[in-house]
């Protein structure tokens, strides 16, 4: 039994190593919903936010953002606005070599509203060449 045990926690450490080199992305929670947050970025594009001036500036209306360790991470942003009701948000994200794939397809529905979104990626340390977007808009 004790063999088993050791033989288990040996293979939990293994895998707990082994995360940081397989980290792709981690969700980052917004200060608000994204009909109430107002960002000064550009819509159906990926802002990349990798110092703390910067992220002040993008935040500016809400203080209490979460902080993001921008020595070692990049604060990925992309918002955008359906033209009707949003029924869902499918997103992809991929990562070939130094490069990261980011898909997103925002199924709209009937309704007659404009809807704004917004989705925000916590990433390891990068630049802009290194991010591939697409965003597409489809009505179910």
């Amino acid at each position: 039994m004790k063999t088993i045990l050791s033989l288990l926690m040996l293979i939990c450490m293994c895998a707990c190593d082994s995360e940081s080199e397989d980290f792709i992305y981690k969700e980052y929670e917004l200060p608000a919903k994204a009909g109430a947050l107002e960002l000064d970025i550009e819509t159906d594009k990926a802002v990349l936010i990798n110092d703390k001036v910067e992220f002040e500036r993008v935040f500016s209306n809400f203080p209490n953002a979460k902080a993001v360790d921008f020595k070692n991470y990049t604060l990925l942003l992309v918002k955008g606005v359906s033209t009707s009701g949003i029924r869902s948000i499918e997103k992809t994200i991929l990562k070939t070599d130094n490069k990261y794939m980011f898909t997103i397809h925002v199924n709209k529905n009937i309704a007659t509203v404009m809807e704004p979104w917004c989705l925000a990626y916590i990433i390891p340390k990068t630049s802009e060449e290194n991010i591939i977007l697409s965003v597409t808009y489809e009505l179910l």
